[in-house]
């Protein structure tokens, strides 16, 4: 393979970290935003629902539009506006136009991310065909980590309008690497006449639908709001529908056929349990410094950047190992969810007394397993895909990978409101059921009983105190529940390991499994 086609390669990782850097200027730095942008906190929580659903919208038509511009014209147009976007975002004052263009933005990230995989597929030669699926796998555990430290960076050391300049110039050079790089193809004629638009329309409400009911759900009290009762109603009518589509459509968006190869279909459900897991690694421990201990963003950079280094090394690693004909990836597979469960039951432990120096062991071995995870799956999954499939397998790989995000978000932040509220009404229950104890007992220790007698002090500052460390005790206890959950939960997946047929790596030239 040519040293021009490689730069092209890079060229593309580039463009989809610049992609993911530009995703995490809402989640990071969403309270600065509201309040250089006059949001109020229900508009600002669009800005993120409305990114997320241009990013799956994004990942379901890219693969055709790039066969029907060709990959280096499209990737070069779809990375050139994400770095315009960023610039003229923070040049109005419209909020509407704003929601508009964080729309816009989502769209061309979703074009970016698929094109990676589609290229390591089609331009890799079998002996270094594993360390091209590896490199997109920076895109699933390096690039969304690492996009976190770059913007907690643009936004307390230069300014919010920083936050979204800073894809800029990583735009411009991923923009100029792929038009050197990668080879232009003919344009084939009459591609627009094939297009299903039907298929188009439906996959596009079904990502609209889904994305908005798993990230406003909890705001809007979920099935008490009637938005999320018809979207929930969308959302069951519409899949199916799509689905059909797919199946009859002479050129689809996506094959849903691929998902009865039992490697292809393991892979993609795999996809959507490693994704929440990796979704819990990323959040949980930001959420936990920042609402227990009062971090700011920048205080937590160590932690993510603990998660985001250790893939640069594990991924080519794992890439390298799985070329071996005796490595069997089910095996790697299992052993990186061992990791991840281990991660998770560690965090398990947090007491009041944890900070960020108690997660970083936590947050390198799930980094570890999470890349053992990604690569092994990749292979496995792409192993049964034929050249001309590609583009299919990668629509239908990532508008899974783009739903699974918002789903994972939203039913993780669900569990946790639960499970806070529940212990914060158990533990008041517990103290008014000992309050005249602890009354009786204060003035044998030198204290005050009259702090917790009924009526209290006119001030009452006593009683919000204790209310206080009762609330940050609920959230604790919500925490450890929550990671107990997910150890759980990666352990459950471990036995579908042993679904798939065994494969090996493409330089092997086995035949496929089916």
């Amino acid at each position: 393979m040519s040293l021009r086609l490689i730069v092209g390669l890079l060229g593309m990782l580039l463009a989809c970290i610049a992609a993911d850097i530009n995703q995490k200027a809402t989640s990071l730095a969403l309270a600065d935003i509201r309040g250089a942008f006059g949001f109020s906190a229900d508009q600002g929580s669009w800005l993120t629902t409305l990114y997320a659903a241009g990013v799956a919208m994004g990942m379901l038509v890219a693969p055709w539009l790039a066969m029907t511009y060709s990959m280096r014209r499209f990737a070069t147009g779809a990375v050139l506006s994400l770095g315009a976007l960023g610039i003229v975002f923070t040049a109005i004052d419209s909020r509407e136009l704003m929601l508009a263009l964080r729309w816009l933005q989502g769209l061309t990230n979703g074009f970016l991310i698929p094109l990676l995989m589609a290229m390591a597929l089609r331009f890799l030669t079998p002996p270094i065909k594993l360390f091209g699926l590896a490199a997109y796998g920076l895109t699933a555990t390096f690039a969304p980590n690492i996009a976190s430290p770059v913007v907690i960076w643009a936004d307390q050391g230069l300014g919010i309008d920083f936050v979204f300049w800073a894809v800029v110039p990583l735009c411009l050079l991923s923009a100029a690497m792929l038009l050197y790089g990668v080879p232009q193809d003919p344009r084939p004629p009459g591609r627009w006449r094939q297009f299903d638009w039907l298929g188009w329309a439906l996959g596009w409400g079904l990502c609209v639908s889904v994305v908005i009911l798993f990230t406003q759900g909890e705001r809007l009290d979920w099935f008490a709001a009637p938005l999320v009762r018809w979207l929930a109603l969308a959302v069951a009518t519409l899949a199916p529908l799509f689905v059909i589509r797919s199946c009859v459509a002479p050129v689809p968006l996506i094959r849903p056929q691929l998902l009865t190869r039992i490697n292809f279909g393991f892979a993609v459900f795999m996809l959507v349990g490693v994704i929440a897991l990796g979704a819990s690694a990323v959040s949980l421990p930001s959420e936990f410094l920042s609402q227990v201990q009062g971090y700011r963003p920048l205080q937590s950079l160590p932690v993510m950047l603990s998660l985001a280094l250790p893939s640069l090394l594990m991924l080519p690693l794992t890439a390298f190992v799985l070329n071996f004909e005796r490595v069997d990836a089910r095996w790697i597979m299992a052993l990186g969810l061992i990791l991840m469960a281990a991660a998770s039951w560690h965090n398990s432990h947090v007491t009041l007394a944890w900070a960020r120096d108690q997660l970083y062991l936590s947050q390198v071995m799930a980094s570890t397993g999470m890349s053992m995870v990604v690569v092994s799956l990749l292979m496995t999954g792409t192993a049964v895909v034929d050249p001309q499939e590609g583009p299919f397998a990668s629509a239908t790989i990532n508008t899974a990978r783009a739903l699974a995000g918002p789903i994972a978000s939203g039913v993780i932040g669900h569990a946790l409101a639960v499970a806070v509220d529940g212990h914060q009404h158990t533990l008041l229950d517990r103290l008014g059921g000992v309050r005249f104890s602890l009354t009786q007992s204060m003035s044998l220790g030198g204290h005050d009983g009259a702090a917790l007698a009924w009526p209290n002090a006119a001030d009452g500052e006593a009683f919000h105190a204790l209310y206080q460390q009762l609330t940050l005790q609920a959230q604790v206890l919500a925490f450890a529940d929550l990671w107990r959950a997910l150890a759980v939960v990666a352990l459950l997946l471990l036995p579908v390991c042993l679904l798939p047929n065994r494969t090996f790596a493409p330089r092997f030239k086995r035949p496929k499994p089916l």
